[in-house]
């Protein structure tokens, strides 16, 4: 493989802090070098023009069908659609119509994984259908290579199963993804709990639901010493909670979707079931509150929530749609747009896309230092763009983002050295 030297980039590496003027060098898909006057006369050259050189993505929640739903998101579709996005890492997240909770699933899923052109890793169902009080065969669906164990979108309301996989998942040192919902709060609900969403008679989750699952998993995650993942947590209540989790020592982590901290309660009182989603969207307070805890760290990582459905499924009245959005292809794109309008500083809006997950999962891609993997994002952070669900290389069509003006649009993604997305063509 030819080296590769990226020049007059801004480099920008959340993990060491890293925003200066810089080239960087690419050697048999590792990162060889970073700095001025490094490339040598062999080297194919690639003039970034000043564009932002950032690790490529990591997005520790997306979802693919089964294989026998008629025109259903696959790997492959998943992929391009990923690489387009500027992810070079993405994690295929258990489902109720794909639980992913048997070993032979995992392997099946790892299989067809080997060709494809970003990284792709398993997360595997914690309980049998993600439902039930059934554990799955968490030990062999770790040596199958699942990254971690997740329960979906599905709380799992017993204690004593809730203990018994925690101590199961701690035995081979899986995080252990838990919704921020209780069961019994959550059941059935469409919004959030507010005046608007009330006069609508519809059914209402209130925020202290999340307040509640944290406080409850995090201290069975302290009996049983087990890593605790809060999987999309959604409201300033999550936010306090999972604070003083933390200051007890568990060892717990959090993440949240890009669309709870895009949009509000608001973007839902149309009533366009575009924005049913799981966990739903909360008010301007709980917004801001997360943005804050991304700049404070609390937040380890940013998450597409990719939900791809069937249009019949979502060309429902609002109640009656199934929850959930596209969203691989515009992460980056709505988190620079936080950067546009002052509420993160690029540095902070990159770290949980990239330095943030790969921490957690022990990645070694996510920065840009000599001897990582060459998998690298190059970012024009000013170019205007409106997202047209129409040229999506998603199958499906389902968006909440659709029609949305963005500033910064991923030019290239680079995985291992490869070029597997350009803008250009």
């Amino acid at each position: 493989m030819t080296p590769i030297t990226i020049r007059n980039a801004r480099v920008v590496d959340p993990a060491t802090g890293r925003d200066e003027l810089a080239s960087l060098r690419i050697v048999n898909g590792l990162i060889d070098d970073i700095g001025e006057g490094i490339a040598q006369d062999d080297d194919h050259i690639i003039d970034a023009n000043g564009a932002i050189l950032a690790p490529a993505l990591i997005d520790l929640r997306a979802a693919i069908e089964p294989s026998f739903t008629p025109g259903g998101e696959t790997l492959d579709s998943l992929a391009r659609a990923a690489a387009s996005g500027g992810v070079g890492t993405v994690v295929i997240s258990p489902t109720s119509s794909m639980p992913i909770d048997a070993p032979e699933t995992v392997m099946a899923l790892r299989a067809g994984l080997r060709p494809m052109p970003v990284r792709t890793l398993i997360s595997a169902g914690a309980t049998r259908n993600l439902g039930g009080e059934t554990l799955s065969e968490i030990g062999l669906m770790a040596t199958s290579g699942a990254a971690f164990i997740s329960q979906g979108d599905c709380p799992i309301a017993n204690t004593t199963t809730l203990r018994s996989l925690f101590s199961y998942a701690s035995g081979f040192e899986l995080w252990v993804a838990c919704p921020a919902r209780d069961a019994g709060l959550s059941h059935a609900t469409v919004a959030t709990e507010s005046e608007a969403a009330a006069r609508f008679g519809l059914t209402l989750e209130p925020t202290v639901s999340e307040r509640m699952a944290i406080d409850r998993d995090a201290t069975i995650a302290e009996l049983t010493g087990a890593r605790l993942m809060i999987d999309r947590v959604s409201t300033r209540d999550g936010i306090e909670a999972l604070s003083r989790a933390r200051k007890r020592g568990i060892e717990i982590c959090s993440t949240v979707s890009i669309a709870n901290l895009a949009f509000n309660s608001v973007d839902a009182d149309g009533l366009d079931p575009a924005f049913r989603l799981t966990p739903p969207l909360r008010s301007e307070e709980d917004r801001r509150a997360l943005v804050t805890a991304i700049e404070n760290g609390l937040i380890d990582a940013v998450v597409s929530d990719h939900r791809p459905l069937d249009l019949d499924l979502k060309a429902q009245p609002f109640a009656d749609a199934a929850p959930g959005s596209t969203g691989l292809e515009v992460l980056l794109a709505a988190m620079l747009r936080l950067v546009h309008e002052a509420e993160l500083d690029l540095v902070s809006a990159l770290r949980p896309l990239t330095s943030g997950p790969a921490e957690l999962l022990g990645l070694p891609q996510g920065r840009l230092e000599a001897g990582a993997p060459a998998d690298v994002v190059l970012i024009d952070g000013d170019a205007p763009w409106v997202y047209d669900v129409s040229d999506s290389a998603s199958t499906r069509r389902n968006s909440a983002w659709e029609g949305r003006r963005f500033q910064g649009r991923v030019l290239m993604t680079m995985v291992d050295g490869g070029i597997v997305y350009n803008l250009k063509g």
